[in-house]
């Protein structure tokens, strides 16, 4: 037998065997909707006592897609923002064809990451 758990109105996860806990009801589902929910946690919902699909699911998975981006992007320029620390301390020129520094090369990537950011966000 499989089994989503619910608590306060929202799965909290699942299992073959059901929680022995007051506080959470052992809903049993086919095996199809056990598997689809160990797939992707956003696609059913506890409405009406009981699971249905998501109706907000592609908005959900949207969602997550785009704070994805936003993390990868945030990773970026961290470690953009370290080669900037050095490229300050030892300015070089990267480009001695257009006199381009290390800095203003990283401060060029670092702008183009901030306008996708800025767009992301403002998709949320």
């Amino acid at each position: 037998m499989n089994y989503l758990f619910v608590e306060n109105e929202k799965i909290i996860g699942a299992g073959q065997c059901p929680i022995l806990n007051d506080n959470i009801q052992n809903i049993e589902v086919s095996d199809e909707i056990f598997n689809e929910f160990l797939d992707d946690k956003l696609k059913y919902t506890y409405q009406n006592s009981e699971i249905t699909k998501n109706p907000e699911y592609e908005k959900l998975k949207e969602k997550e897609q785009i704070l994805k981006q936003i993390n990868e992007i945030e990773e970026k320029l961290s470690v953009l923002d370290l080669k900037r620390i050095r490229a300050v301390c030892e300015d070089e020129i990267r480009d001695e064809k257009t006199g381009e520094t290390w800095l203003d090369f990283y401060n060029s990537q670092i702008y183009d990451l901030r306008i996708q950011l800025k767009y992301l966000e403002e998709k949320l």
